[in-house]
């Protein structure tokens, strides 16, 4: 089990061969900024197989889509974000 919840996020997504770059905070932290954050920040390839692989690692995760737009390719070469909860809980111990 990874204990990080944020490992475990980029676990799955790199399990799943999601192709995605690290942003934001987390990729502060994880070259080594002393940044806090608490959200994994992802920019996707918006092609049909690579989101097909994201939906399942989002499944894995168990986590739900919190905003809007609809998780579909169209919204995302558009430029839109799509946001997504996961309770992460169990791996903070």
């Amino acid at each position: 089990m990874t204990r990080n919840p944020i490992l475990k996020v980029l676990s799955l997504i790199r399990a799943h061969r999601v192709q995605a770059l690290l942003m934001g905070g987390q990729a502060c932290v994880f070259y080594g900024a002393a940044e806090f954050s608490r959200d994994t920040d992802l920019a996707i390839l918006a092609s049909s197989e690579n989101l097909a692989r994201l939906k399942k690692a989002v499944g894995d995760l168990q986590a739900q889509v919190i905003a809007m737009p609809p998780f579909e390719a169209k919204y995302l070469r558009k430029g839109h974000a799509i946001y997504f909860r996961s309770d992460t809980r169990e791996y903070r111990k």
